[in-house]
């Protein structure tokens, strides 16, 4: 289960700015999230597909026989993944889309709640929606320009 920071006093409130300086540390998260992700897709696939997987690690079915090695290691790669969302969402923001790589961030626009918005791959925070809305709704943050990389992924 996945853990969320607590809210006591409310979910935190970014800047742009302050929400920027958490790109690098975003960055390496989902890089090693990345990374876990494309080990745990062949190892779902020879443990016999995703119903396999998820009721290995959601209802603590046994491994097929044979495969109690892959398993265990199928459950150290889903909790590494785990770990890596609830230490970005202990930073304050959330993680919206794991496999699209979607963070926003609480903040106030003409003096109503938004969500800041990045993803994974952009060099800054350069777009906000509206809370209910969602990527879809993106606009761009007027006065942020975020200068395009040199080169295309």
């Amino acid at each position: 289960m996945l853990g969320f920071p607590a809210m006591d006093d409310g979910p935190r409130f970014f800047s742009v700015e302050e929400a920027n300086d958490l790109i690098g540390a975003l960055q390496l998260e989902f890089g090693r999230v990345a990374q876990v992700r494309s080990e745990l897709q062949p190892l779902v696939e020879s443990m016999g597909g995703a119903e396999v997987a998820v009721a290995i690690l959601q209802d603590g079915a046994a491994a097929p026989p044979g495969r109690e090695a892959d398993a265990a290691r199928l459950q150290r790669l889903a909790g590494e993944v785990t770990a890596a969302v609830e230490r970005i969402n202990a930073l304050g923001c959330l993680v919206k889309d794991l496999e699209q790589g979607l963070v926003d961030f609480y903040s106030m626009r003409d003096d109503e709640p938004v969500f800041l918005c990045w993803q994974f791959g952009e060099p800054a925070v350069s777009h906000w929606h509206p809370l209910e809305g969602g990527f879809a709704a993106r606009e761009p943050i007027e006065g942020v320009f975020v200068k395009p990389p040199p080169f295309v992924n």
